[in-house]
């Protein structure tokens, strides 16, 4: 009752300027939504003054679209949005991001495995950065799924011209100016948009800083993605990345970047 007291006097203090946009995308996630939305209010809008939560709904076939409205009742910082048919992860979080009003953005995943109290880590790291990483040193992902992240760091590494040790986590804080710059140049059917921004932010000579970050097992749902089908979907996003970083050569360098990078 305090926090949520507390959240309310916030959003009526709240001014026109968003601070910070909290992205996240979500798929048949019923059995962990509810407590990341409560997580997310206590550790982040409770936390930050002037905080927009936007949660894209990708078609959800199970009780999450329901929960999600009602969740969204008495809470005016949360944004559902519901697609009209499922597009993907991909699709969803570039909805999101182009929704997204904040200076800043975070985007989290839905699923549970991460922790939300973290993000402390990453706000406060915000100062020395554009792009800050949360990496999962220790992932609880199955064994096919470590295998294809080592392939994958390797492939991104050659085109973003320096190691990067966790391209794709859905745990990071965006700066708005690198995402103005980078949006247009990322296609509305990319599949793994995570780690076009990730490679961009390199090629573009942003700061990036890695933070690490607690990685848990998923307790609720499955992967959507099997291992044949990840194989493929990885492949197609490989070539979509090979294109992008070619037009990113090709394209006149985004102003108001920094060009050094933190470690």
């Amino acid at each position: 009752r305090l926090v949520r007291r507390h959240v309310e006097e916030h959003n009526q203090r709240m001014e026109a300027i968003v601070t910070l946009s909290v992205v996240v995308p979500v798929y048949n996630e019923e059995g962990s939504i509810e407590a990341l939305v409560q997580d997310l209010e206590r550790d982040v809008v409770a936390a930050v003054e002037g905080v927009e939560v936007i949660v894209v709904d990708d078609a959800s076939t199970d009780g999450t679209p329901a929960l999600l409205d009602r969740l969204a009742e008495g809470r005016p910082w949360l944004d559902v949005r519901h697609a009209e048919q499922n597009a993907g992860h991909g699709a969803a979080v570039l909805r999101g991001l182009a929704l997204a009003r904040g200076e800043w953005i975070f985007q989290i995943d839905s699923d549970g495995q991460f922790r939300v109290d973290e993000f402390p880590r990453l706000w406060e790291r915000r100062s020395e950065c554009d792009l800050a990483l949360g990496v999962r040193a220790n992932r609880h992902d199955p064994r096919h799924r470590l295998v294809l992240t080592r392939a994958v760091r390797l492939a991104v590494t050659l085109l973003a011209g320096r190691p990067i040790r966790d391209v794709n986590t859905p745990f990071r804080l965006l700066r708005r100016e690198l995402w103005n710059t980078l949006s247009g140049s990322i296609p509305s059917d990319t599949l793994a948009p995570n780690i076009f921004v990730t490679v961009g932010a390199s090629v573009r000579g942003a700061r990036i800083v890695d933070v690490p970050v607690t990685h848990l097992a998923r307790e609720q749902g499955t992967s959507t993605l099997r291992t044949m089908r990840l194989i493929r979907f990885s492949l197609r996003g490989l070539r979509q990345l090979v294109a992008f970083r070619f037009g990113l050569a090709r394209a006149p360098k985004g102003a108001g970047l920094p060009v050094e990078t933190a470690g």
